[in-house]
Parts: C-alpha cells; sequence; structure tokens
C-alpha cells in the first residue's frame, strides 16, 4: 500500500486556504499513485493548544470539505478538525477513503500539558482503525507517541500500521524520531507521522522531519525541513518478516 505524508506548514487560523494547500497535496499524491495522504496535526487551522476556534461536530462543513477533496481525486485522507461534542472540543483526526466516506474518527487521548491543551481540549477515549488498501490502519495523534499503550492497544487489535498527524517542534525533534521507530519496533508494524514544514506559528517553531519507520524500527522515509510530499510503501510481507523474528523485548 503506498501512503503519501504530506508535510507542510498551515496558514494560521486560515482553514479555507489551508483546504486549498491540502486538495493541491491530495492531487500531487494521487498523481504518484498513493491510496491515503496524511496531512499533519489540525492542518485546517494550525495547532494551537488554547483555541478551539471553528469547532464543528463530526459532518460539518470542514469534514464536508475533506470528504469533497478525497472525491475529487480518489484518494484517502487521513485530515482534522477541532470537534465539538456534548462535553466540549475535542482534537480530532478524520480519516475518509477515496470514496469520501468517513471511515475512522479519533479524538487525541493524551494531551499536550506543558502547552496547556487540557485547558480548552477533552481527550479521546480510545483507538479507531479502518481498513484500506489491504491493511489496517490505527491513528494516533502527536502527544500520544509518547505513550506505549496507546500503540500496544492498536497491535492488539490486529493493526499493520498506525499513522500519526503531529505538530512536533524543532526542539524536541530528536524525540519525535526516537518514538516513531521505538513504537514501530515494539508492536513490529509500520508507524508513520506526518509533521508541520519548517517555519513559525504564534505557538511555536518547526524543522519538518515527517518519517515511516518500518516493523523492524529502521527509517523507511524522512523528510527534510520543507514542504514535502513523501511516498512510501508499506509492505505487509515486512510485518510478517519481523514478527516471526525474536521479540524486541527480549534481545
Amino acid at each position: 500500500m503506498r501512503v503519501a505524508l504530506a508535510q507542510l506548514l498551515p496558514a494560521w487560523d486560515e482553514p479555507g486556504a489551508n483546504l486549498g494547500a491540502v486538495d493541491e497535496a491530495a492531487r500531487r499524491g494521487a498523481e504518484t499513485g498513493a491510496e491515503l495522504v496524511v496531512f499533519p496535526e489540525q492542518v485546517l487551522f494550525g495547532w494551537d493548544p488554547r483555541s478551539s476556534r471553528g469547532a464543528e461536530p463530526v459532518g460539518g462543513p470542514l469534514t464536508q470539505g475533506l470528504r469533497a477533496v478525497a472525491r475529487r481525486h480518489a484518494i484517502g485522507i487521513v485530515g482534522s478538525i477541532r470537534e465539538a461534542f456534548e462535553e466540549g472540543v475535542r482534537n480530532t483526526a478524520i480519516a475518509v477513503d477515496g470514496g469520501g466516506a468517513v471511515v475512522a474518527v479519533y479524538a487525541k487521548q493524551h494531551l499536550f500539558t506543558p502547552g496547556g491543551e487540557e485547558g480548552c481540549y477533552a481527550p479521546g477515549t480510545g483507538p479507531a482503525v479502518f481498513d484500506l488498501g489491504g491493511l489496517r490502519i490505527g491513528l494516533a495523534i502527536c502527544y500520544d507517541l509518547r505513550f506505549p499503550g496507546v500503540f500496544a492497544a492498536y497491535r492488539a487489535l490486529g493493526a499493520d500500521a498506525v499513522l500519526v498527524p503531529a505538530a512536533w517542534p524543532c526542539a524536541r525533534l530528536r524525540h519525535w524520531r526516537l518514538f516513531l521507530r521505538a513504537r514501530a519496533l515494539d508492536n513490529r508494524f509500520f508507524v508513520a507521522g506526518a509533521s508541520y514544514a519548517g517555519g513559525a506559528t504564534p505557538v511555536e517553531t518547526y524543522c519538518g522531519g515527517s518519517l515511516a519507520a518500518d516493523p523492524e524500527g529502521d527509517v523507511l522515509a524522512e523528510a527534510g525541513a520543507n514542504t514535502e510530499l513523501l511516498v512510501v510503501d508499506l509492505d505487509p510481507d515486512a510485518i510478517a518478516s519481523a514478527r516471526a523474528g525474536p521479540d524486541p523485548a527480549g534481545g
């Protein structure tokens, strides 16, 4: 299965402009033969732990915009919204298939407490999986990477890959690279993260580094700092081969 990681820097609080950038990246992803394109965390607004501006229920106008892009280019999309629900707002990733159907909704379980995210957002309550291109795929968001239990739960659900929309800053980029590889090795599946291209927002400074790791924890592909569409092939045979080997916890 071919996946494209769309590394870009969102225009701050401009969902219309950002939806246009999503459309262009989806078009380019489809041209590469990718079945799915993954966008960074809160790609339609820019990640802001203290703002719920533009929050909408799943199925609202921005969700419909993502669905329309998927249908237009016949490609799956992992995008995100600020999700309004009965108890507040969640930081939510939405997976849409190439026909425009919503196939998974995942709310970030571990909020970024050092940035005050818990003051504006409610945490998600569990995993979300969907099937595409012969693989079972799970979703996590940014800070979730620091919590191995999130990924172990996906292994228990039979996931072949976990995709991670993120806004991972320059200051901790070495941790991003380490965690993506470790979570892949721990669970013997693919882990791929799409983060922000180099630049600054009112919240953070970013340096790119979108990355896909294979079931042995090795780097399949890694982006530089600039805007980039990183294309990777996820081969299910690599999962079977890795799982036939020694347990990484056993040395």
